[in-house]
């Protein structure tokens, strides 16, 4: 047997041959490693039992801003994601920049989310799947070392990549949504009879703003731009595919755990609602419990994982370009970014450490807004240049932009700390970029042919 072989099938190595099962792997994977695990209960508390419609909002206005991303992706030829798109159409360095700094810390927020969530379920599984019964206050040290975990296998060169990863994601499709119909299949009642807008006929509207960030990672499709076999056909149809998949499972899954969750389980369970929902179906009960936790951990590890790499990437491009220290453009010999693994890891770790499941959750639902709402923007802007439909774009940024204050008033009468955090975040963020600018001018790489 050749094993240099056998290892490129296993570890399948970044040379340009990602086909579309691959692509699709990876979106689906990026988009549901936490979306369904970590922010379900924070979800459903806000949306109740129409939490599904919920998700499936997020979810069209995720194809509508999928649609801006490929197309201002193939324009330019670049995989910077929306701070390249703002840095061909602005004259500004700090509105440039600022994009460049609320990507990086947008995904610090989703990968916090996904720790959060790794820690939530490893106290569960010592308890249910071991029957140690650990203590809250070890929840921060589990996803902080997880996240170290993974610092070091990049700073290494060892990724979760290959045919096993791909199998793995196309196994939890399978997986969820098979629990999604033997959860509504199971229930003792009437589906139809249950109050859908139980939390107010408004209710989905900010459920689904709060977990747009769910859908985030049909992005780190873009920052493989280079590595895709067929890249104009293999692109869009795994994006679009890959996303159409994620709507599947969440509305699927989401429908099914308020057929089998009362309000005080929720409650009760709400960093773990999936697993809880789960062990209700008679049919699962403690081994659906079992699986669901197993099947989460894994998942929000390679969620971690995959972000790490990608999003570690995007700072070095942007530090590249001058739009964030220099110092983060470095690389080793082995052509890994060091120093942006670093940072974003320390990051995440602190986040995931001292925040909270719903501020980590709101946090990344408005930083991913703010950039899809950019996206949309400088599509519609461009939309002869990119050969858009003026349509699609516009109901984007109509989402997007809507969506912000949405969050914001949400947070303004039900949580003002959170409000107050998250905004001093992004004036941080601001106040940052602003002094770095003035010493360090960053000249934008504006189209000229505009």
């Amino acid at each position: 047997m050749d094993l240099n072989a056998l290892k490129g099938v296993v570890e399948r190595t970044r040379d340009g041959q990602l086909g579309l099962p691959e692509v699709v792997a990876m979106g689906v994977g990026g988009m549901v490693s936490g979306g369904i695990y970590a922010a379900l209960g924070v979800a459903m508390q806000q949306a109740g039992n129409a939490v599904a419609l919920s998700y499936l909002i997020a979810g069209i206005i995720t194809l509508l801003t999928a649609y801006s991303y490929l197309k201002l992706t193939f324009h330019f030829e670049e995989h910077a994601g929306a701070f390249t798109f703002v840095e061909h159409v602005v004259d500004s360095p700090t509105i440039a920049a600022y994009t460049g700094w609320v990507l990086v810390v947008g995904y610090v927020g989703v990968m916090a989310m996904y720790a959060f969530a790794f820690g939530a379920y490893a106290l569960t599984a010592a308890r249910a799947v071991v029957g140690i019964e650990l203590p809250r206050v070890l929840r921060p040290v589990v996803s902080v070392g997880i996240v170290g975990l993974f610092v070091g296998l990049n700073l290494s060169g060892v990724r979760e990549t290959g045919l096993f990863e791909d199998v793995a994601v196309y196994l939890k499709i399978v997986i969820l949504l098979s629990l999604a119909a033997l959860g509504i299949a199971f229930f003792r009642g009437d589906p139809t009879a249950v109050d859908f807008f139980d939390e107010g006929y408004l209710s989905p509207i900010t459920g689904f703003a709060i977990i747009f960030v769910s859908y985030e990672g049909f992005q780190l499709l873009i920052y493989e731009y280079e590595e895709i076999r067929n890249v104009e056909r293999t692109l869009p149809i795994g994006m679009y595919l890959a996303i159409l998949i994620a709507i599947a499972i969440y509305v699927a899954v989401s429908f099914m755990a308020t057929l089998q969750l009362r309000p005080e389980q929720l409650v009760a369970h709400e960093e773990t609602a999936l697993a809880a929902a789960v062990s209700n179906i008679p049919l699962l009960g403690t081994a659906g419990f079992a699986l669901v936790i197993l099947s989460a951990m894994k998942s929000t590890s390679s969620g971690i994982n995959a972000t790490l790499f990608g999003a570690s990437r995007l700072a070095h491009e942007i530090a590249t370009e001058g739009a964030i220290p220099r110092l983060f453009s470095f690389r080793n010999r082995e052509g890994i970014p060091v120093y942006s693994l670093v940072l974003m890891g320390g990051l995440t770790a602190a986040f995931a450490a001292l925040g909270t499941l719903k501020q980590i959750t709101e946090f990344g639902s408005v930083a991913f807004l703010l950039a899809d709402a950019v996206t949309n923007f400088v599509n519609l802007r461009l939309a002869d240049e990119t050969g858009s439909n003026r349509l699609f774009p516009a109901l984007g940024l109509v989402g997007t932009t809507a969506a912000i204050p949405i969050v914001l008033y949400h947070l303004y009468r039900t949580d003002v700390e959170i409000l107050f955090g998250i905004a001093g975040i992004f004036l941080t963020l601001f106040l940052f970029e602003a002094l770095y600018i003035e010493r360090s001018p960053f000249e934008p790489d504006v189209d000229d042919e505009r």
